[in-house]
């Protein structure tokens, strides 16, 4: 989109002349455009322009979450399984990973530490692994 050329004759002309004559050239009803430019750190913020709701997009609930598997190696890393009781839906995530609110923070062999922020409020949770026989 070009700007009308009067406009754009005016910004020229105010461009060229220099000193006290530039002072003169400036009028108020020149329009003087200015950009300010936010920028938000990903690491425990959260961005006030996106919607604090986003519907099915935020991934599942903590508390739908269980703890199905753990494949644990020390020096090259180690995945969790996630199911959602819900849904059926499995999850790997390994650590640091974001799944909707919840972030893993740690994996050990048979539990998985998270980070949970929900409007700006943190907390932490552990799973474990569920061995079959045992209670919950």
């Amino acid at each position: 989109m070009r700007a009308p050329p009067s406009l754009a004759a005016a910004f020229a002309f105010a461009s060229l002349v220099s000193g006290p004559a530039r002072n003169a050239a400036q009028s108020p009803s020149l329009p003087i455009y200015e950009r300010e430019v936010f920028t938000y750190p990903a690491i425990e913020r959260r961005n006030p322009f996106q919607p604090l709701h986003l519907g099915t997009q935020t991934g599942p609930r903590f508390e739908d979450l269980t703890l199905s598997g753990v494949l644990y190696h020390q020096g090259l890393g180690s995945v969790a399984t996630l199911t959602d009781r819900q849904t059926g839906r499995r999850y790997r995530v390994r650590e640091h990973d974001m799944l909707g609110e919840v972030r893993v923070v740690r994996i050990r062999p048979e539990e998985v530490d998270f980070a949970i922020t929900s409007f700006g409020v943190r907390r932490e949770e552990t799973l474990r692994v569920r061995r079959e026989g045992t209670k919950p």
